[in-house]
């Protein structure tokens, strides 16, 4: 069993709450949980990792949009890149959500070290 966070939910249901609705529970979690470390961590990492992977969506919409008025073929090209950022958005996703609800915390490389940085500054 694992310790409640004090949001009142066990610490593997917040963690995986944390990534449920990618950087929106995280910076939910951010806000709300104020004391426990591990939950925390899993909610800045939530908010940093999709919070760029959608403004980098974003970016390419923006981007495909622009190359659908150019070249048909930049235009698939710039959309097969969106499709493959999402899915690799969505098995890292399933990664972190299933490893949360294990109890195990797996830092993402080169997203870890800011997520720590984020807890750091938020933390009262």
């Amino acid at each position: 069993m694992t310790a409640p966070s004090t949001t009142g939910l066990d610490e593997r249901l917040a963690a995986v709450l944390c990534y449920s609705v990618w950087w929106v529970t995280g910076g939910l979690f951010l806000i709300l949980e104020r004391q426990h470390r591990t939950v925390r961590f899993h909610a800045a990492q939530s908010l940093v990792l999709f919070g760029a992977i959608s403004v980098m969506l974003l970016a390419l919409g923006a981007v495909s949009a622009l190359a659908l008025m150019l070249s048909s073929q930049v235009y698939q090209l710039v959309r097969a890149m969106g499709d493959l950022l999402w899915a690799g958005a969505a098995v890292i996703w399933l990664v972190l959500v299933l490893r949360a609800w294990r109890g195990d915390v797996w830092r993402v490389p080169l997203v870890a070290a800011l997520a720590d940085h984020v807890v750091e500054r938020t933390s009262s």
